[in-house]
């Protein structure tokens, strides 16, 4: 039932269930979310998951970010990867 921040820094894993595995400055809000690592990155709602990368943004329920930069899976079970991509529905 815990969050889990395993290094890094300034990384927050806030919710039950929430991890960030590493990297810098990542936020697992949303409960059963996942950061493996990279800078910057925002794992907002339940199930969501980002791989790496910076500045990414996972948003939607059971929403993966696979990395690269400035991506947004906003939408439920939506998928984003490589530069400035944007699931949102």
């Amino acid at each position: 039932d815990r969050a889990t921040v395993a290094g890094g820094f300034a990384n927050q894993a806030t919710a039950i269930s929430d991890t960030v595995a590493g990297g810098a400055e990542n936020f697992a809000l949303g409960g059963f979310s996942t950061i493996s690592g990279g800078h910057s990155n925002t794992a907002s709602l339940g199930y969501a998951t980002i791989c790496g990368g910076d500045a990414n943004l996972a948003s939607g329920l059971f929403s993966t970010v696979a990395g690269g930069s400035e991506n947004i899976a906003g939408g439920r079970n939506s998928f984003a990867a490589g530069y400035k991509a944007q699931a949102t529905h």
